[in-house]
């Protein structure tokens, strides 16, 4: 029986059996500003108050900036910061660094992955956040190997069997795709889709479990509020 992994978002384990499948990497994928950030570091604040060792791997956001969104939502991560159960890791400078080899050959990939599953294993983390899954200053004309680097990071984050992580993906505005590159919905244990939609005169957020391997799932969409002190809360099907 696969255990399940709460994610301390009000209404979402009870839409997948419990939580999320313990050991898989789920995606979530939004268009700017749905929410994605909100609910995975919602994910690592249960984690973290239920004993757990987290990671938050930012690509494309400083550190600081992560801490100050927290406070606004009255989420303090100071305190695990201090104790050593959360750790932040920004690795922008590092995939720079690729990037910028980019003109002199293939971009390595495999030591990409490698030294991720490594910063992983180190802090000893139950949940981890990778966000986005892939950097924003890779483009498309190198899309063989970032279809690489993706398949790559996704096997070896399952062969971490105590480890759930989720994967953040940037859905381009106005287009009905599951992920940036295409490739990223294919090799991922679940899906969690966030949009914005009009309702006569404001947005409003919504959510949908697309898929999660191994559990029966309903394919409605709910709306849902961010609120100050709970973050990510469901409301009704839409």
């Amino acid at each position: 029986m696969v255990e399940r992994v709460p994610t301390g978002i009000e209404g979402l384990d009870a839409l997948m059996a419990g939580g999320f499948p313990q050991g898989r990497a789920i995606l979530v994928a939004g268009e700017p500003g749905t929410g994605k950030t909100t609910l995975c570091l919602q994910f690592l604040l249960e984690g973290l108050n239920r004993g757990e060792k987290t990671v938050y791997i930012g690509i494309d956001e400083k550190p600081m900036h992560i801490l100050q969104d927290a406070r606004t939502l009255q989420w303090d991560f100071q305190p695990f910061l201090d104790k050593g159960a959360f750790q932040i890791l920004d690795v922008s400078k590092y995939f720079s660094a690729f990037h910028n080899y980019e003109s002199q050959g293939a971009i390595q990939t495999t030591q990409i992955v490698q030294d991720l599953i490594g910063f992983i294993k180190n802090c000893q983390a139950s949940r981890v956040v990778i966000d986005p899954i892939v950097p924003l200053i890779f483009n498309q004309r190198r899309l063989p190997e970032i279809n690489e680097y993706i398949r790559g990071l996704v096997f070896d984050l399952e062969d971490l069997p105590q480890v759930t992580t989720l994967l953040t993906s940037l859905v381009p505005v106005g287009t009905n795709t599951f992920s940036q590159h295409g490739i990223e919905e294919f090799v991922v244990s679940g899906i969690i889709t966030l949009r914005l939609f009009k309702l006569t005169n404001k947005y409003v957020r919504s959510l949908m479990v697309r898929k999660i391997r191994g559990t029966q799932t309903e394919l409605s969409e709910y709306s849902f509020d961010i609120l100050a002190g709970r973050g990510v809360v469901l409301r009704q099907p839409i």
